[in-house]
């Protein structure tokens, strides 16, 4: 308290000799950044500050310390947010798509965006994703895969910060969002996988965080006998007596003339993806490598 005191009566002497009298002072009247010097002195400085505090604080009396307000509003400002924001931003930008981001719609500016300057870019309070995890739960969005998008903090890489026509904020539709990254070429082979074509990309892949392999929403195998749980039973190589699905690659006896083609990967659980793509291809049934029945898609690991 003491403290705050003294800071107080030092301003009032630096505003009586900067202005000469202790009458009424009007804040366009001093130099506010004989007190308030620590709220313009960022690497990024709102052009607003330039233009000179009373652009925003209007109803300030500058003759006390601490400053009487002589309006209606808080801090003296001109008007509430975000009606004071769009005297110099465009309002379209910030209302009117279908889904509008929290705190834009309740005009809460400056719960991401400091009003005087910032170290951050776009004069955020924080850098991403540290920002984004002050609502957002952090737990729900990191795990040990991780999006790379995610993980760096590059959220608006997907989403809009302010509004989208699109549910989620996204930028783009999918997969063309994806395909921003991610090479189109994989996914538009002769035969798609019904969930790709349908760009239903979510439907199996967490875009944030997961436990699993390829950011999958579940174990590869059990996310595959959601949608195909015939194959499960005889004859399938996913029956009892069949393939071993589930073990690590590295386990698993191949003959010694094997052709070697699998894409097999020590860290890696031998799962469907083994045998066929996930996502397109150009032989039947999905298949990994260029064959026209099962035997022949065998071949391509074991001997003859």
């Amino acid at each position: 308290m003491y403290t705050k005191l003294l800071f107080f009566s030092l301003c009032l002497l630096i505003f009586v000799a900067h202005t000469g009298s202790n009458e009424t002072v009007l804040a366009q009247s001093v130099d506010c950044n004989l007190c308030h010097g620590d709220l313009s002195d960022k690497k990024n400085v709102h052009p607003a500050v330039q233009m000179g505090c009373t652009t925003c604080h209007a109803g300030i009396d500058a003759k006390n310390i601490p400053h009487q307000v002589t309006n209606s509003t808080p801090k003296g400002l001109s008007s509430q947010q975000p009606d004071m924001c769009f005297g110099c931003h465009d309002h379209s930008l910030f209302e009117g798509d279908k889904a509008v981001h929290s705190p834009v719609g309740f005009g809460m500016c400056t719960s991401c965006h400091s009003p005087h300057s910032s170290d951050n870019e776009k004069l955020l309070t924080a850098e991403m994703p540290d920002l984004c995890y002050t609502c957002h739960d952090r737990e729900t969005l990191t795990s040990a895969v991780m999006h790379t998008p995610a993980q760096v903090g590059l959220c608006i890489t997907c989403h809009n910060p302010h509004q989208a026509n699109i549910k989620g904020l996204l930028i783009h539709e999918m997969p063309d969002l994806c395909f921003q990254c991610h090479d189109k070429g994989p996914f538009t082979k002769k035969n798609i996988h019904p969930p790709v074509a349908g760009n239903l990309c979510i439907d199996c892949h967490n875009p944030h965080a997961s436990q699993n392999d390829y950011m999958l929403s579940k174990k590869p195998v059990q996310l595959c006998l959601d949608c195909h749980p015939s194959l499960g039973k005889e004859p399938h190589v996913l029956a009892k007596r069949g393939h071993p699905i589930g073990l690590n690659q590295n386990k698993i006896k191949r003959s010694k003339k094997s052709s070697g083609k699998s894409s097999k990967k020590k860290e890696k659980e031998f799962y469907c993806g083994n045998c066929h793509e996930p996502h397109s291809s150009n032989w039947n049934n999905l298949f990994k490598f260029e064959a026209s029945t099962i035997f022949e898609l065998c071949i391509n690991c074991h001997q003859k």
